[in-house]
């Protein structure tokens, strides 16, 4: 008489027997893919999350780019002539137009010359009081994006600045009084805007700026320098002769290792 171990130990091994069998067949179905895709997240979990392939720099699309600007607005002067001379008691805002020239320096960074020139409107105190203001500037400016349909931007620099006043009519005398001319110093020139690019080279943007400095000469011995200011705002048009390129990122560019892998699909394993 057989014993009990004896009893059930061939059954056991049909069991596990049956067991390998149906495993093996399993192993063989799977999909080249599958088995690619399991081996890339074994190796992802062991690399790490960071471990993908790393986006490729964009392209440099403003350094050495000719940059251009053409721009109008409304400027409003404050602040003084001299010392009891508040530039409002004579002029008051009025139409400015003024172009801008850069070169990029770097992705981001961009060295301009601005011009503009503002016929300034007569003080509600002065009747036949006019003015025009001319300033010549040199500055940075600095791109918070590239490449982008919307450019923000913002810029700093110095200037020289040349304005003259023309006063009232002399009633009494029958002549005009004079033009007073004023050479000044912008010691600050902040401004801020955004273009839209509607094409690669061409955009439209609004700007705001605002100038700060101080008359270095004046008319009248006795005068003293004051502080003055222009605000400008308004409408311009950018143009880049050298157009932005436009550039497809690859298609593992961001991606994990897994889905890049997965996009590749099988590959041959290493023979050992």
């Amino acid at each position: 008489m057989r014993s009990r171990s004896t009893r059930w130990t061939a059954p056991a091994l049909g069991v596990a027997a049956a067991g390998w069998v149906l495993s093996a067949s399993q192993a063989l179905a799977q999909p080249a893919g599958q088995e690619t895709a399991t081996a890339a997240d074994e190796e992802e979990e062991e690399l790490g999350p960071e471990a993908g392939a790393k986006r490729p720099a964009a392209p440099d699309e403003r350094t050495g780019h000719l940059l251009l600007q053409a721009r109008a607005g409304y400027s409003q002067p404050f602040g003084s002539l001299a010392v009891d001379q508040p530039v409002g008691d004579r002029v008051s805002g009025g139409l400015a137009f003024g172009a801008n020239i850069g070169i990029g320096l770097s992705r981001v960074t961009v060295l301009e010359a601005s011009g503009s020139y503002a016929l300034l409107s007569a003080a509600g105190s002065c009747n036949g009081c006019s003015g025009r203001s001319l300033d010549l500037g040199l500055g940075f400016v600095y791109h918070l994006a590239q490449g982008l349909a919307v450019d923000p931007w913002i810029s700093y620099g110095v200037g020289y600045r040349r304005a003259t006043l023309t006063g009232s009519e002399d009633s009494a005398a029958g002549q005009t009084a004079p033009d007073d001319v004023f050479h000044g110093l912008d010691v600050a020139r902040v401004a801020l805007g955004a273009d839209f690019y509607p094409v690669p080279s061409f955009g439209l943007g609004v700007f705001a700026e605002l100038d700060a400095g101080t008359y270095l000469s004046r008319p009248g011995e006795g005068s003293r320098a004051a502080a003055y200011g222009f605000f400008q705002f308004g409408l311009r048009l950018a143009l880049d002769p050298m157009p932005r390129g436009t550039r497809t990122p690859s298609a593992s560019a961001g991606t994990s290792r897994r889905i890049a892998l997965q996009a590749e699909g099988p590959r041959e394993k290493p023979r050992r």
